[in-house]
Protein backbone atom coordinates (compact mmCIF):
# COMPACT_ATOMS: atom_id res chain seq x y z
CA UNK A 1 0.00 0.00 0.00
CA UNK A 2 1.40 3.55 -1.26
CA UNK A 3 1.71 6.30 1.39
CA UNK A 4 0.92 9.83 0.39
CA UNK A 5 3.92 12.31 1.84
CA UNK A 6 1.53 15.21 2.36
CA UNK A 7 -0.48 17.97 0.44
CA UNK A 8 0.79 19.00 -2.78
CA UNK A 9 -2.19 21.97 -3.19
CA UNK A 10 -5.69 22.33 -3.18
CA UNK A 11 -7.80 23.08 -6.39
CA UNK A 12 -11.10 25.28 -6.02
CA UNK A 13 -13.47 25.70 -8.88
CA UNK A 14 -14.69 29.33 -8.80
CA UNK A 15 -17.38 31.45 -10.86
CA UNK A 16 -15.59 34.67 -10.95
CA UNK A 17 -11.98 34.86 -11.11
CA UNK A 18 -11.44 38.48 -9.93
CA UNK A 19 -13.87 38.16 -7.18
CA UNK A 20 -12.58 35.16 -5.74
CA UNK A 21 -8.88 36.33 -5.48
CA UNK A 22 -9.54 39.74 -4.20
CA UNK A 23 -11.25 37.65 -1.52
CA UNK A 24 -8.47 35.20 -0.93
CA UNK A 25 -5.95 37.62 -1.08
CA UNK A 26 -7.92 41.06 0.34
CA UNK A 27 -9.67 38.83 3.29
CA UNK A 28 -7.84 35.99 3.90
CA UNK A 29 -4.15 37.21 3.28
CA UNK A 30 -3.09 35.16 1.01
CA UNK A 31 -0.42 36.06 -2.07
CA UNK A 32 -1.09 36.00 -5.54
CA UNK A 33 1.70 34.68 -7.48
CA UNK A 34 -0.28 34.70 -11.36
CA UNK A 35 -3.33 35.05 -12.90
CA UNK A 36 -3.03 33.55 -16.16
CA UNK A 37 -4.54 30.80 -18.84
CA UNK A 38 -3.19 27.28 -17.41
CA UNK A 39 -1.21 25.75 -20.74
CA UNK A 40 1.47 24.12 -19.21
CA UNK A 41 -0.78 21.71 -17.45
CA UNK A 42 -4.08 22.62 -18.41
CA UNK A 43 -3.95 20.16 -21.41
CA UNK A 44 -6.77 17.25 -19.65
CA UNK A 45 -9.00 20.68 -18.93
CA UNK A 46 -9.23 21.80 -22.48
CA UNK A 47 -9.75 17.99 -23.24
CA UNK A 48 -13.31 18.24 -21.02
CA UNK A 49 -13.94 21.98 -21.78
CA UNK A 50 -12.88 22.88 -25.22
CA UNK A 51 -10.19 25.38 -23.94
CA UNK A 52 -7.74 26.22 -21.20
CA UNK A 53 -8.75 27.07 -18.01
CA UNK A 54 -8.09 30.17 -16.42
CA UNK A 55 -6.45 30.09 -12.62
CA UNK A 56 -4.81 31.87 -10.37
CA UNK A 57 -1.82 30.55 -7.99
CA UNK A 58 -2.03 31.74 -4.93
CA UNK A 59 -0.11 30.78 -1.63
CA UNK A 60 -0.39 30.65 2.46
CA UNK A 61 2.65 31.62 4.76
CA UNK A 62 3.65 28.21 4.84
CA UNK A 63 4.08 27.79 1.53
CA UNK A 64 1.11 26.06 0.53
CA UNK A 65 -0.54 26.76 -2.09
CA UNK A 66 -4.14 27.43 -3.39
CA UNK A 67 -4.89 27.04 -6.91
CA UNK A 68 -8.32 29.04 -8.27
CA UNK A 69 -9.92 27.24 -11.41
CA UNK A 70 -12.50 29.59 -13.27
CA UNK A 71 -15.58 27.37 -14.16
CA UNK A 72 -16.41 26.78 -17.71
CA UNK A 73 -19.65 28.40 -16.85
CA UNK A 74 -20.95 29.76 -13.56
CA UNK A 75 -22.97 27.55 -11.29
CA UNK A 76 -25.34 28.78 -8.66
CA UNK A 77 -26.34 26.35 -5.75
CA UNK A 78 -27.20 26.46 -2.06
CA UNK A 79 -24.84 26.54 0.82
CA UNK A 80 -25.13 22.84 1.41
CA UNK A 81 -25.83 21.45 -1.90
CA UNK A 82 -22.25 19.78 -2.36
CA UNK A 83 -22.28 18.66 1.36
CA UNK A 84 -20.04 19.56 4.12
CA UNK A 85 -16.94 19.40 1.84
CA UNK A 86 -14.79 22.39 3.15
CA UNK A 87 -11.57 23.69 2.68
CA UNK A 88 -9.82 24.13 6.63
CA UNK A 89 -7.23 26.57 7.03
CA UNK A 90 -4.82 26.92 10.23
CA UNK A 91 -3.92 30.37 11.96
CA UNK A 92 -2.36 30.72 15.10
CA UNK A 93 -4.73 30.86 18.28
CA UNK A 94 -3.65 34.14 18.98
CA UNK A 95 -4.60 35.70 15.94
CA UNK A 96 -8.42 33.92 16.10
CA UNK A 97 -10.33 36.69 17.29
CA UNK A 98 -9.11 39.27 14.96
CA UNK A 99 -9.46 36.99 11.94
CA UNK A 100 -12.97 36.69 13.31
CA UNK A 101 -13.76 40.20 13.54
CA UNK A 102 -11.82 40.92 9.53
CA UNK A 103 -14.14 38.04 8.51
CA UNK A 104 -17.41 40.03 9.62
CA UNK A 105 -16.17 43.42 8.37
CA UNK A 106 -15.40 42.17 5.25
CA UNK A 107 -19.60 40.99 5.32
CA UNK A 108 -18.16 37.66 5.03
CA UNK A 109 -21.30 34.83 5.29
CA UNK A 110 -20.06 32.81 8.34
CA UNK A 111 -21.95 29.77 9.04
CA UNK A 112 -20.88 28.88 13.08
CA UNK A 113 -18.87 31.91 14.57
CA UNK A 114 -17.05 29.69 17.15
CA UNK A 115 -16.93 25.95 17.43
CA UNK A 116 -15.02 24.33 20.10
CA UNK A 117 -13.81 21.20 20.92
CA UNK A 118 -10.81 19.48 22.42
CA UNK A 119 -8.85 20.00 19.20
CA UNK A 120 -9.20 23.88 19.02
CA UNK A 121 -11.27 26.55 17.87
CA UNK A 122 -12.77 27.02 14.38
CA UNK A 123 -15.05 29.23 12.59
CA UNK A 124 -17.03 28.38 9.51
CA UNK A 125 -17.81 30.90 6.77
CA UNK A 126 -18.15 30.41 2.61
CA UNK A 127 -16.10 32.45 0.25
CA UNK A 128 -17.67 34.77 -2.27
CA UNK A 129 -18.13 31.52 -4.68
CA UNK A 130 -19.90 29.77 -2.14
CA UNK A 131 -17.39 27.27 -0.71
CA UNK A 132 -17.12 25.98 2.73
CA UNK A 133 -14.07 27.16 4.43
CA UNK A 134 -13.07 26.97 8.02
CA UNK A 135 -10.19 28.58 9.99
CA UNK A 136 -9.12 26.73 13.28
CA UNK A 137 -6.45 27.10 15.89
CA UNK A 138 -5.01 24.73 18.40
CA UNK A 139 -6.63 25.89 22.09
Amino acid sequence: MFKLKGLHHLGLPVNDMERAKKFYTEVLGMTCAKVDVDIDTGGLYKEAMGHYPLTARLFMENGTDLVLFQRPKPVERGDFDDGTSHLSLELAKEDFATAVADLKNSGVKIMYEEHVRESGRSVYFFDTEGNYLQIHTPL
